[in-house]
Parts: structure tokens; sequence; C-alpha cells
């Protein structure tokens, strides 16, 4: 008997949760960053303008994970694997 391949669907995406994690570490990052860059520990409105610089880049990165994570989701040009990728 031979024994029945079961059908593997790979797929190159992550979860949505994760596409948020890269966002927070990002938004770290840049809060951190800007706190130094700014000198931030002088200035009340430098403090608060780094707060909203990492609000934004875990915005902006989260965003665009999730974006290109949703079109990967969705690609359907490669739905036929039967043929060999390399000829």
């Amino acid at each position: 008997m031979a024994a029945s391949k079961s059908e593997k669907k790979s797929t190159s995406t992550v979860s949505y949760k994760d596409a948020f994690k890269v966002g927070l570490v990002c938004g770290i990052a840049v809060l951190i960053l800007s706190i130094i860059v700014t000198r931030a520990w002088q200035d009340g409105t430098a403090f608060g303008f780094a707060f909203v610089y990492a609000g934004a880049a875990f915005v902006l990165v989260s965003a665009c994970a999730c974006i290109l994570n949703w079109v990967m989701r969705n690609d359907t040009q490669n739905d036929d694997q039967t043929y060999p990728i390399l000829k």
C-alpha cells in the first residue's frame, strides 16, 4: 500500500499578532532613540514629541506589516504548484 501524501499548503505569511509585535518593537526603539537624540530629559515638550514619534512609528510599521501580510495571503498567482519550481 502506498502512503497517501497529505496536502500541506505552505504559506509565507505571519499572523497579524506578529505584525503588531514588530510595530511595538519598532515603536520602542524609536522612543528610546528619540529620547536620546532630542535630549528629552531636559525639556517636557521634547519628551512629549518622543512619544508622538514612537506612536507614529508603531502605527506606520504595523500598518505596513499588516498590508503586506494581507497582500501575501490573497496572492493567487502561484496557486498551482504542481510543476517544478526550478526547471
